[in-house]
């Protein structure tokens, strides 16, 4: 049997990783030939880039998407085709897999599953990567590289293990539970503020700066592509020597000047602090999100380039107070986990490769030693390499993590259902007939109904009520008697009131100052004189008024006569409540007062 391979997927580089070989780094930029294979990298990093070709780049994270990618001679060209070409380049730089061999390869944590299943069908096509027409092994490479750390330097098997890849598109933040085998008991999140390529960014513009404010230069007049394209390249190493010196110098190379910028690891540190400090911030967010407290934290792993830089295990020790792990080659960690888990074979228990759990590194024929680069070779791709994350892509969905998996730390979500698989339930079809269910509705709707019915019973007899006792009630009758010697005119009763004039006006009442006699005016049916009342008496409501003043005699009767005046007493109302079934509140309503007094 052929060794096992591992290889790992980044936007900045590949890495293959091989069982007694070191690791082989390349960037991504692959190079098509009509009469020969694909080679991948640069010139710079592969020797066999000797002829020109067809270059194409920005491939990794165009993964998944159907709009292919345009050449400079027009040509069209899938995504997912060209990784597969590039990870085929990969494996034979690293030694070539032969017919038998294991290859497990990562891809980002954060990556979608369909970008996982179009890669994933891609490789079925390779006859170099999948002779049988069977893919190899995807693995997320939050689990590889754990992997990686748990054989060196070594990680606990207890709490919860913070990952942190720092990739040259973003830096990716895995939580671990070291207690069920390390495997992620949340969703990889994705902060782009910290990356490889914007802390080169901001050193080119940091360089720039420097030989405009030495009036070496005018920044703003150099406009050559190519020249601040080699610019940047030369920040990326800088950067790298920043790592392990404390000062460095850049060559600037523009059209008509060539000088040196010296820059030193503080100011470096002073450029990329504050996008550390959100780092820390999101890494946070995460355990409150999954309430898991700092204290909890048994250790926090970092892998990928940007794990060089100083300032970062640093800030990480000084935040979390526990042992921050990493090793001396934290941009290969990935390839080398992914080549630990192929040199034990696969996982008969794991339901799904993105899933497949940490075994006994004892198991393992490989040791960590054995794929470790050797820094004294000069033809080696990682001869006093410190690149930046091989592990990166711009897709920011996560990767979904299946298989069963049941943490002691309470979930963010005290509602979630539990993450284990299934059982699974056999369909039988009921025989016999099939009586429909009775809908749930019906009753209320009954209900409803009869409630509606009385309410309407309820208020047609209130109105028969009121109609009847309008009709039946008669008018008091005032009867007025008038003293003896008093000489009156009486008038004719007035004439039945048809319909029901509005509020009466007040009675008009007409006083004679002392003239003897005193004429008393009143409307009534009755034939009887009014009696003799000892004062002024004046009824309400509204009734017919009468005043009346003592008697005196005199010699001269006079009598005065006022016009009639008609008035129309409505019955006095009172109010009742209407009690009706189904309603929470009497409904008040008037009606005649029978024991009303006249």
């Amino acid at each position: 049997m052929s060794d096992p391979y591992g290889l790992s997927i980044g936007t900045t580089n590949l890495v293959a990783a091989r069982v007694g070989a070191p690791p082989v780094t390349r960037r991504s930029v692959l190079t098509l030939y009509g009469h020969r294979p694909a080679e991948v990298g640069l010139p710079s990093d592969n020797p066999n880039l000797t002829e020109p070709g067809l270059v194409l780049r920005g491939f990794v994270e165009r993964i998944g998407d159907p709009v292919p990618l345009i050449a400079v001679d027009g040509s069209p060209h899938q995504a997912d085709q060209l990784l597969v070409e590039a990870l085929g380049a990969m494996a034979d730089a690293a030694g070539g897999p032969g017919p038998g061999s294991d290859i497990v390869i990562s891809v980002p944590a954060h990556w979608a599953g369909s970008a996982v299943r179009a890669l994933e069908a891609a490789l079925r096509g390779n006859r170099k990567l999948a002779p049988s027409g069977v893919a190899p092994r995807l693995l997320s490479d939050a689990v590889t590289a754990l992997t990686a750390l748990q054989v060196n330097p070594g990680l606990a098997a207890s709490g919860i293990v913070a990952l942190l890849d720092f990739g040259g598109s973003g830096t990716s933040i895995t939580l671990a539970d070291a207690v069920a085998g390390f495997r992620p008991i949340a969703e990889t999140v994705r902060f782009t503020e910290f990356s490889g390529d914007q802390v080169d960014q901001a050193l080119l513009t940091a360089v720039l700066a420097d030989i405009g404010n030495r009036g070496d230069v005018d920044p703003a007049a150099t406009a050559a592509v190519g020249s601040l394209a080699r610019l940047r390249d030369e920040c990326r190493r800088a950067k790298e020597r920043l790592s392990a010196e404390t000062a460095t110098t850049v060559s600037v190379q523009l059209p008509g000047v060539t000088t040196e910028s010296r820059v030193t690891r503080g100011e470096l540190e002073a450029l990329i602090r504050p996008s550390l400090d959100g780092v820390l911030t999101t890494l946070g967010d995460l355990l409150q999100r999954n309430r898991i407290d700092w204290s909890q934290l048994s250790a926090v792993g970092t892998v990928g380039g940007g794990a060089s830089i100083p300032l970062v295990t640093q800030m990480l020790s000084e935040r979390s107070a526990v042992p921050v792990v990493t090793t001396a080659s934290p941009a290969l960690d990935i390839a080398v986990g992914s080549a630990l888990i192929a040199a034990r074979g696969p996982d008969a228990d794991a339901p799904t490769g993105l899933s497949t759990a940490l075994g006994d590194a004892a198991t393992s024929s490989l040791g960590a030693a054995a794929l470790q680069p050797d820094p004294s070779a000069p033809g080696s791709s990682t001869f006093r390499a410190l690149a930046w994350s091989q592990d990166d892509d711009n897709v920011a969905d996560p990767v979904p993590y299946q298989g069963e998996y049941e943490s002691p730390y309470e979930q963010a979500n005290p509602y979630s259902m539990p993450t284990g698989a299934r059982p699974q339930i056999q369909y039988t079809p009921a025989t016999g007939t099939f009586e429909e269910p009775k809908s749930k509705f019906r009753f209320p709707q009954l209900a409803l109904a009869a409630a509606a019915l009385i309410a309407v019973v309820a208020i047609g007899g209130v109105a028969y009520t009121l109609t009847t006792d309008s009709s039946s009630t008669a008018p008091t009758t005032p009867t007025t008697v008038a003293p003896p010697p008093v000489t009156t005119t009486e008038l004719p009763p007035p004439p039945p009131v048809t319909t029901e004039p509005p509020p009466p006006p007040p009675v008009e009442t007409t006083y004679v100052p002392p003239p003897p006699e005193t004429t008393y005016i009143t409307i009534t049916p009755s034939q009887e004189p009014p009696p003799p009342p000892p004062e002024t008496t004046t009824t309400t409501p509204p009734t017919t008024t009468t005043t009346t003043t003592t008697t005196t005699t005199t010699t001269t009767t006079t009598t005065t006569t006022t016009p009639t005046t008609t008035t129309t007493t409505p019955p006095p109302m009172t109010t009742t409540h209407l009690n009706i079934p189904f309603l929470p509140v009497p409904i008040p309503i008037q009606v005649p007062n029978r024991d009303a007094q006249p």
